[in-house]
């Protein structure tokens, strides 16, 4: 059955620097999307027959569907207008002065942002940087990186379904699973402590999580729109803790939290097993996940190297403690 079900899948599926990018999503409200720097679009090849770094490509993803979910506890952010409008630069700055002033902010909400092209061009690649296997979805509008949105309609074919993702880091905020939400399990703790400096147009940020704690420089607009880039993230998914690495964020900060939140990132090799093996629904089969993207930091550019991650973007909130 097992490799019935895994050539069954391959015939229905086989048919930093960061650009700025537009877009809309998020949670409660439309968020902006884009990425670190300028906007390069695509690349040139390498010389004397070396790697070629980009290659522009007209395909584009299509969007499934995600089905709602029931959360296992109240998840719930700050009701606030979304500041980020998607022009933000996410290029930290050098410095920022504390000023001792910080809130801390719990992750209540993070759940897959089911747009394909929304989110950041992460390898400043709008096309492919790397050899994809053939079941990877295409590249998003303007160089997006979200194919954990664009393998949707792909799963569709099997019963995979996105909503099964959302349920299970839904889960993982509450430490409840099951229909009944009656079985406790490892709980994900993720914060972020800020300290504003809204004369400086910038926020000292240190994620809290896994256990461990980093600290950042991020932009600060004047509407309260907090952009930048928050490096790898230690997030326990799914009962194993893993990394999402090369992260970029764009979300609308005040004294009650923040919303309107949208994370991306890159997800090595095993993560992305672990997501297809939940997002079908039982145990995964296929003998490949889809790649689409190196998960090295930053992202590297080589077309004839094996893509080894997939890129993603999450929808997150969280309220003030």
């Amino acid at each position: 059955m097992r490799y019935l079900f895994g050539l069954t899948w391959m015939l229905a599926l086989g048919v930093m620097g960061c650009s700025e990018t537009a877009g809309t999503g998020g949670i409660g409200g439309s968020a902006g999307d884009g990425g670190m720097g300028g906007g390069s679009v695509g690349g040139t090849g390498g010389t004397a027959g070396g790697p070629v770094a980009c290659e522009p490509t007209n395909d584009r993803c299509e969007n499934g569907t995600t089905e709602p979910h029931v959360p296992c506890c109240e998840q719930t952010v700050p009701d606030q207008a979304n500041a980020c409008d998607g022009t933000e630069s996410t290029r930290n700055p050098t410095t920022c002065t504390a000023t001792g002033d910080t809130a801390t902010h719990r992750l209540t909400i993070m759940e897959v942002e089911d747009d394909c092209n929304v989110g950041y061009d992460l390898d400043d690649c709008d096309g492919t940087s790397c050899l994809p296997n053939g079941i990877t979805p295409a590249e998003g509008m303007s160089g997006v990186d979200n194919a954990l949105a664009g393998f949707a309609v792909f799963a569709e074919v099997v019963g995979g379904k996105l909503s099964n993702v959302n349920k299970a880091l839904s889960d993982g905020l509450c430490g409840l699973t099951g229909t009944d939400c009656l079985r406790e399990i490892s709980r994900t703790e993720t914060r972020f402590v800020i300290d504003a400096n809204a004369s400086e147009d910038c926020v000292n940020v240190t994620v809290l999580a896994d256990g461990e704690a980093s600290a950042h420089i991020l932009n600060l607009s004047d509407d309260g729109c907090v952009s930048g880039t928050l490096g790898t993230i230690p997030i326990p998914l799914f009962g194993i803790s893993d990394l999402f690495t090369n992260t970029v964020v764009r979300m609308t900060v005040s004294a009650a939290g923040f919303s309107h939140g949208q994370l991306g990132g890159t997800i090595d090799g095993n993560l992305v097993w672990e997501i297809m093996s939940v997002l079908v629904g039982g145990a995964w089969d296929g003998t490949v996940v889809p790649l689409d993207i190196n998960a090295s930091t930053p992202p590297t550019q080589d077309t004839s190297a094996p893509c080894n991650g997939l890129s993603a973007t999450l929808r997150i909130g969280g309220i003030a403690e």
